[in-house]
């Protein structure tokens, strides 16, 4: 089962990477590439880019500047034109990004291959070595029950999500809303190696016993919910900083052999104990992800 499943996955990613060659004149955004991944899109970002070794937009603008390439070598169109077709907005952005990658301008490949032949079919492989995780973790596999939530909208990076929290709580105390059983959960919207940091997506709450009715005064926290369901639960202890090692992990290497596939929500967080008063390399943060069978 385990082989399979992995072997499904790789079969996903590359037909993710086979449609974009296929269609690089459209608008490839994650939502469309996961459907065609049949993932949840709150995930596919981070299993993409360890299945792949790069990140859904590196592939995209590799892919392109491939394209381009070609177009340099094939034919005699002007090299804006072949720059705009690549979704560069000016000839030098092109000449940049294509340096970069080819180690000449698109004017010194163009000179240096006019006569070559540049007509190999396009074969979509992924990388064959397989990531060395220095780290290992243990998994839970939880029954997890549903947990009604308040809270904030976090957009930006996720290491400033803490003056969102500090928000929240000022607010909850304020009206009496924190007791003992209170728990503290950041939900996380997409990959943070993937997605430009100041368009990054949390949501900062806490847990409530029922859905309520808060009281108009101030800046009126948000509702939303945690659904019940299988979930994978795995606890990190040490700095908030280094959390993505635990996500790389999980995503890239536990997940794609479990037997089960992430659900269409997104990887939530549960911080255990108080960073005011608990030494960053102390702390505990459950990692949290819905799952069903795959």
């Amino acid at each position: 089962m385990k082989k399979t499943t992995a072997e499904n996955y790789r079969q996903r990613v590359i037909r993710v990477i086979e449609y974009i060659h296929d269609h690089l004149d459209d608008d490839l955004n994650i939502n469309l590439l996961a459907d065609v991944a049949f993932m949840s899109p709150y995930h596919f970002h981070r299993i993409y880019r360890e299945m792949a070794r790069e990140t859904l937009n590196a592939t995209i603008r590799r892919l392109r500047l491939q394209r381009a390439a070609v177009e340099l070598i094939s034919s005699t169109k002007p090299i804006l034109r072949i720059a705009t077709s690549a979704t560069y907005g000016s000839p030098e952005a092109f000449t940049r990004a294509f340096t970069n990658q080819f180690g000449e301008t698109p004017t010194e490949y163009r000179s240096a291959r006019r006569h070559s032949k540049a007509n190999e079919p396009f074969v979509a492989m992924l990388p064959t070595a397989r990531e060395e995780y220095r780290d290992m973790y243990n998994v839970e596999i939880v029954d997890f029950k549903p947990v009604n939530l308040i809270g904030y909208s976090h957009q930006g990076d996720y290491m400033e999500i803490g003056r969102t929290f500090e928000k929240l709580f000022v607010y909850a105390a304020s009206h009496n809303l924190l007791s003992d059983s209170t728990r503290s959960i950041g939900l996380y919207f997409d990959d943070p190696k993937s997605v430009e940091s100041k368009q990054l997506r949390a949501f900062a709450a806490i847990s409530v016993a029922d859905q309520m009715d808060l009281p108009e005064t101030g800046e009126v926290p948000e509702s939303n919910r945690i659904p019940g369901g299988t979930c994978v639960s795995l606890l990190f202890k040490g700095s908030y900083a280094e959390l993505e090692k635990p996500y790389d992990w999980l995503f890239g290497h536990w997940l794609p052999q479990s037997g089960y596939e992430a659900a269409d929500f997104p990887p939530f967080e549960e911080y255990l104990n108080d960073p005011k008063d608990t030494p960053p390399n102390e702390l505990l943060t459950r990692i949290n992800c819905i799952v069903t069978r795959a």
